[in-house]
């Protein structure tokens, strides 16, 4: 059980149901490592519930308790099932979480495209965030149109995928990159 400060940490502070909260993303983190598993069957699978990429090793953040991306990340590559993994978070924050927790895995690469001036950076009272480094971070203005965006798409990802050669990609879509989000 978390104290109240740990709640308001991630967000949840005034949610009566703390424990349907902890059932919700231990199923999140099982769907990602379920869609992994499959992805590396079949070629493709899909969670439309992952993407808690803001949860660090030591707690979590930005309404999210743990992180599916990295634990999904780590537990494949333990196991063995991949040697090599590049997560493709195009959410329009940061994944600092996912940064933070796979910084000293090499078999790991983290890819995160967002926005520069947004959630983690430059909060008040929040000095712990905005701190975490992913192995390439894209710092996208505010405003930025479709053109600009496809742009840095097109400059990065087929970098990252050419010279990282991963086995498996975890892609993080977002749900808030659109100019009126």
């Amino acid at each position: 059980s978390l104290d109240g400060a740990r709640w308001r940490r991630i967000g949840f502070a005034q949610r009566p149901d703390h424990e349907a909260l902890v059932r919700r993303t231990r199923l999140e983190v099982a769907g990602t490592v379920l869609a992994a598993r499959q992805a590396l069957k079949f070629g493709l699978a899909c969670n439309t519930a992952g993407g808690t990429h803001h949860a660090h090793r030591s707690w979590g953040s930005g309404y999210t308790a743990l992180n599916d991306l990295a634990v999904t990340a780590k537990l494949l590559l333990e196991e063995g099932a991949v040697s090599r993994v590049l997560v493709c978070d195009l959410d329009v924050h940061q994944g600092d979480g996912t940064a933070e927790i796979l910084a000293d895995e090499p078999r790991a690469f983290t890819l995160s495209v967002h926005c520069q001036n947004n959630f983690p950076f430059g909060f008040r009272g929040m000095d712990h965030l905005g701190k975490d480094e992913s192995d390439l971070d894209v710092g996208l203005s505010r405003g930025t149109d479709d053109e600009g965006y496809m742009a840095a798409l097109q400059q990065h990802i087929p970098a990252a995928l050419d010279s990282f050669q991963p086995e498996l990609v975890l892609y993080d879509a977002g749900v808030d990159v659109h100019v009126d989000d």
